[in-house]
């Protein structure tokens, strides 16, 4: 069986930190996996900026797309409510492990646990 691949090890990844990020929303159809957050940035990162006033990092609203998702299973889908951040918007916590098995990425956190058959995921920052 092969060694799972750590999320960091992706390109684009680099320099994030998923653990600490906030999920804001999980949309899964036909083909396609995105999972929209508040992405925390490390300084090596490209789209790294100062933080802004009352952040402790920087975060930056980003999706992550898998695409061409060939098959999906989505279980443990929480009953846990959201969290509400300070702007108002819903948080569903985090995501604990991002990892590629095999032809399969693997991906848990509060809202449940996701294993999806796709290409490679991309991490695409939202505005500026």
């Amino acid at each position: 069986m092969a060694e799972p691949i750590h999320y960091t090890s992706f390109p684009g990844f680099d320099g994030t930190s998923l653990e600490d990020s906030f999920v804001l929303e999980i949309q899964a159809a036909p083909g396609r996996l995105n999972i929209t957050l508040d992405l925390m940035i490390g300084w090596a990162h490209p789209s790294y900026r100062d933080p802004l006033e009352g952040e402790v990092a920087c975060f930056r609203k980003a999706v992550i797309e898998f695409p061409a998702v060939r098959e999906l299973a989505w279980t443990r889908q929480s009953s846990v409510r959201p969290a509400m951040d300070a702007s108002g918007e819903q948080d569903w916590g985090g995501i604990d492990v991002l990892r590629q098995l095999g032809a399969v990425y693997q991906l848990e956190g509060n809202w449940g646990a996701i294993e999806v058959a796709s290409q490679e995921p991309i991490v695409r920052i939202i505005g500026s």
